[in-house]
């Protein structure tokens, strides 16, 4: 026997309206259960409460005649008791007391429109209480579980003992620093000379440059003196000179005028 999901409570004067809600329930795939269908050879209250307590949630569809029957009355009570009742309502009543303390859709304009904020609650209520609709669950399109692919191999080359990689680090840093503090004094001397050279250049005094002087010209050479030979005059052999017989004469008398 099929488990029934929905059994609908209602006023028999209200069967049309009973009969096209029970119509779109089903469409979405619920088993639903009215009296409409209750055996000839049962007794009506053991069926109606058999069916109440098997139904997953019971709609009762609330109008002015439903609101005065007794057997509404009860079976929305009985459905209350086991936390599974659902309330609609076709025309300008409410549910009566106790009843009006729940919520309830009203369906009073509803013709059939799947968009109507009546129905959506009648349908909110259903997927609470008897699952997700069967029929919109097998539309809906099936997410294939996602494949999940190992993750891929990665090379790894072999690792060299920590002391020998750390002391090429520290050789490789070094060197670095070595180069940096070469390139660095190489291009503060190239901008600035050899810092000797530069203190010496600094401590010596400018050579001064004499201005030019004139050239003298060179004083001619004197002629040669001549040179005037006196003859020798006869000497004894003491080496006195001899008088001549012309230092021994006479000088000629002057005249006296």
């Amino acid at each position: 026997m099929e488990m029934v999901d929905l059994f609908i409570s209602y006023s028999r004067t209200d069967r049309d309206m009973v009969r096209r809600l029970a119509d779109a329930v089903t469409a979405l795939g619920y088993v639903v259960w009215w009296d409409e269908e209750l055996p000839a050879h049962l007794s009506y209250g053991e069926v109606i409460t058999e069916k109440i307590v098997e139904a997953k949630a019971t709609l009762v569809v609330w109008s002015r005649d439903s609101a005065a029957s007794e057997w509404v009355r009860a079976e929305a009570d009985m459905a209350r008791t086991q936390k599974k009742l659902i309330q609609t309502a076709i025309d300008d009543c409410a549910p009566p007391l106790p009843f009006n303390q729940i919520q309830y859709a009203s369906l009073r304009d509803w013709t059939g429109e799947a968009d109507h904020s009546g129905w959506r609650k009648v349908r909110n209520s259903l997927a609470a209480l008897c699952g997700p609709a069967p029929v919109e669950a097998e539309r809906a399109p099936v997410t294939p579980p996602a494949t999940i692919l190992p993750p891929a191999a990665v090379y790894q080359p072999p690792r060299r003992p920590r002391s020998r990689s750390r002391a090429n680090r520290v050789a490789v840093v070094t060197i670095a620093a070595s180069l940096a503090v070469i390139l660095t004094v190489g291009g503060l001397v190239l901008l600035k000379g050899p810092p000797a050279a530069s203190a010496r250049a600094a401590e010596t005094p400018a050579l001064i440059v004499p201005a030019a002087v004139p050239a003298v010209p060179a004083p001619a050479p004197n002629p040669p003196k001549a040179v005037i030979e006196v003859p020798r005059q006869g000497m004894d052999e003491s080496g006195e000179v001899q008088a001549s017989d012309e230092d021994n004469q006479p000088e000629p008398p002057q005249d006296d005028y």
